[in-house]
């Protein structure tokens, strides 16, 4: 049975290197795409002359605001026209700014995710197979209070639908800890997981008269997140 949970393991090592692999080759095409546009780029000089407008809109609204409180009553000043430019040219000002750090770095996703892969794969899996291996249960503990105390691991665990960290930090503790009256207990948490390396580890704690690991899942039920 600890066979098929080092299977399981080393499928989601694969997954986890295949999504570095991926990013890896997101990034370089993302480089050299960038490098060859930089050489033909043509520098964009429209924001400068957008900011230019708004501006001088700005400063003649200014002045025009001034030289209305000392106009005789009766001159119409266009004070709303000047408004209703400087919204209209702030608009398009406000939107460039706000997108521009997306716009100058495209690669941000796929360095997160390659970040997230590797950091799942080292602080994880890798010392979880190594646990498995040795049976060593005090390793699993150990893992169990990563999953608990590390924030970025947990949060790049559930990002890239590896499980829920809290039950899957559960399952490991219930592993390590195990006694004979656990046996419900085992079946309920098995239920609710969807992890598949650590549903085959924590069923290698039944008896004949548990469910077996089918490579599935034991239950419809469970959080959706978990694979």
């Amino acid at each position: 049975m600890k066979g098929d949970t080092i299977i399981e393991i080393d499928r989601r090592i694969k997954r986890l290197q295949a999504e570095i692999d991926i990013a890896e080759a997101n990034l370089r095409r993302i480089e050299e795409f960038g490098a060859r546009a930089k050489s033909l780029k043509v520098k964009d000089y429209s924001i400068y002359y957008l900011a230019g407008m708004l501006l001088w809109f700005t400063i003649g609204l200014v002045i025009i605001v001034f030289i209305s409180k000392r106009s005789p009553s009766g001159v119409a000043i266009p004070t709303g026209l000047y408004i209703l430019m400087i919204v209209a040219f702030s608009v398009p000002l406000i939107y460039y700014l706000l997108t521009r750090e997306k716009k100058e770095e495209p690669g941000r996703e796929f360095l997160e995710r390659e970040r997230m892969a590797r950091l799942v794969l080292k602080a994880f899996y890798e010392p979880l197979k190594r646990a498995v291996e040795s049976d060593d249960r005090k390793a699993l503990e150990t893992l169990a209070e990563e999953l608990l105390n590390n924030p970025s691991l947990a949060s790049a665990i559930e990002r890239l639908g590896e499980g829920n960290p809290k039950l899957m930090a559960y399952g490991l503790l219930l592993y390590a800890r195990f006694e004979r009256n656990l046996v419900d207990e085992v079946k309920e948490t098995i239920a609710r997981l969807h992890n598949k390396p650590l549903k085959a580890l924590l069923t290698t704690l039944l008896d004949g008269s548990g469910k077996g690991y089918n490579g599935e899942g034991v239950s419809d039920t469970g959080e959706e997140d978990e694979v």
